[in-house]
């Protein structure tokens, strides 16, 4: 990653391929986010080839081998995002599940869905992004603070737009995707709720039955076993950002019972929170020291 981010601060690089020769297979350890502007090609990922041509957009996720072949004039805008940054745009997008369909379970479903998932901008809306990849383009090749912070605003911008633009696709496949995302979304905006799969089924637009199917072939698991990760993975982000008690940080994720959510975060972890906790400052400034480092300098 050190190649591509040359300071600690840039989450974006841009890179634009006016003729995009074949490429064998590689992978990258960041998200990358394609644009397709012109000409045509097959793009491969893991096992799977399909068609791309000018509107085509999707995001390659971090240690997945692709490659292009058989490409003829293929124009092509490469975003490449830092992980950590994701969860940056998560935040920013939550209210929108196609953002969750675009970046999260598009990716992981599109050779089950032969590619029928897939956004595909047309003409117009490949023409209104046009102006923001341009601006991006200009403040990705600087690294100063100020540059890095307006490219993450245009980024912001195209992302919304994308988002838009999937939820509009209309196909069958994208809507069930749709359909899980917004289920993912509701889990995140009632993270410390207590939710059955009712609700989850509500939230979806699905029965319970088809919710529960369609969940599973998408993401592998049942929801309920994803909102417990979720909230598990919440836990852990706040036991690493904040001297929050943990028994408060276990309501505010959901758990009723901290006996219970210390059983099944030591279940995914290996190890109690409270030796979690530990274990990252030990080799972290302490939390105390780094909020009031923090304030010293803002």
């Amino acid at each position: 990653m050190a190649t591509w981010f040359q300071v600690p601060y840039q989450s974006i690089v841009t890179r634009r391929e006016t003729n995009q020769c074949n490429r064998a297979l590689h992978k990258h350890d960041f998200i990358e986010l394609v644009i397709i502007l012109n000409g045509q090609g097959t793009h491969i990922i893991e096992d799977a080839h399909h068609s791309v041509q000018a509107g085509d957009t999707f995001v390659v996720a971090p240690n997945i081998q692709h490659a292009y072949a058989d490409t003829n004039n293929l124009g092509l805008f490469n975003i490449l995002i830092r992980n950590q940054y994701l969860q940056t745009l998560n935040h920013e997008y939550i209210s929108m599940p196609g953002f969750y369909a675009l970046f999260l379970l598009e990716p992981r479903m599109r050779a089950m869905h032969q590619f029928k998932s897939q956004l595909q901008l047309s003409p117009q809306a490949l023409a209104e992004i046009g102006d923001w990849i341009n601006c991006l383009e200009v403040e990705a090749q600087q690294t100063t603070p100020l540059a890095c912070s307006r490219a993450r605003a245009f980024l912001q911008l195209i992302v919304g737009n994308l988002c838009m633009q999937y939820e509009a696709l209309g196909s069958l496949d994208s809507t069930k995707l749709l359909h899980i995302a917004n289920c993912i979304r509701y889990m995140d905006n009632h993270l410390n709720s207590s939710l059955q799969l009712a609700d989850l089924a509500h939230a979806a637009g699905m029965s319970e039955r088809s919710l529960s199917r369609n969940f599973h072939a998408t993401i592998g698991q049942s929801p309920i076993e994803y909102l417990l990760n979720m909230r598990l993975q919440r836990a852990e982000e706040l036991l690493l950002a904040s001297p929050t008690p943990i028994s408060q940080i276990a309501y505010e994720v959901g758990f009723s019972d901290a006996n219970y959510f210390t059983r099944q975060f030591h279940r995914l972890k290996g190890m109690s929170p409270r030796t979690y906790r530990k274990q990252f400052e030990k080799h972290n400034i302490p939390i105390e020291r780094r909020e009031h480092n923090e304030r010293r300098s803002s």
